[in-house]
């Protein structure tokens, strides 16, 4: 509802304003009343995981498996802790339990999102390329599958097919600097250099610093104001 959201809001601001406290105290009035939410716990975590303290966040996530045994959403926030500590094996254990368990479908995609992720880090090429699927057969405009799609492209050298991904992905997100970097850093590998320095050039508008780097040393283009 609106309340729920409000608060969520507030704390996020509280969060990126660096005032952490106030934004966990502002999340456990709501998680008092409604524990499963998970933009709730989600943010949660990655403020304790902004503070350094792991440790706190996967003990709170594992009480809560105890206390609710059926529930897919504290599997999935256990798995995404263990994704932060490059413990892929373990994160794809618990995704792969939660998802035997009823959910909702938006959780359903996230699992799939962030198993494929695993997978990838873990080198699974093929097992990420299929999560990946899973969840743009379930949300067509999931900017971040095409983009995980494009990466295994990328990472077995099949460029061109990357690219598709990627501008597949920047349809959807079309100010994102990173898909900009990854579709620069495709044509470079193709040797297309004027075409990777017009996305090395409009990632470093937006922010991302590799990507001027890349355009000082790589193309005869003045840096952005």
């Amino acid at each position: 509802n609106d309340d729920t959201g409000n608060t969520i809001g507030l704390a996020r601001k509280l969060m990126n304003a660096g005032e952490y406290t106030r934004a966990l105290v502002t999340l456990e009035d709501l998680l008092v009343k409604d524990p499963a939410n998970l933009d709730a716990q989600e943010l949660k975590i990655n403020i304790l995981v902004q503070q350094e303290r792991e440790k706190e966040a996967l003990r709170d996530v594992e009480e809560y498996i105890r206390m609710y045994p059926g529930k897919a959403e504290f599997l999935y926030l256990r798995a995404v802790l263990n994704m932060q500590k490059e413990k892929y094996a373990r994160a794809i254990e618990d995704f792969n339990t939660a998802l035997q368990l009823d959910m909702k479908p938006e959780l359903t995609t996230k699992i799939y999102l962030n198993r494929g992720t695993a997978h990838f880090r873990n080198q699974d090429f093929d097992q990420a390329e299929n999560d990946f699927n899973e969840v743009i057969a379930l949300d067509p405009k999931n900017a971040a599958a095409y983009h995980g799609r494009g990466m295994v492209k990328y990472e077995l050298n099949q460029y061109e097919e990357a690219i598709t991904e990627f501008q597949k992905a920047l349809k959807i997100e079309k100010d994102n600097p990173i898909t900009h970097y990854n579709i620069a850093m495709s044509y470079f590998r193709m040797k297309e250099t004027e075409k990777a320095c017009y996305h090395f050039n409009e990632s470093c508008v937006l922010g991302h610093r590799n990507a001027c780097r890349l355009l000082m040393m790589e193309c005869d283009i003045k840096l952005p104001e």
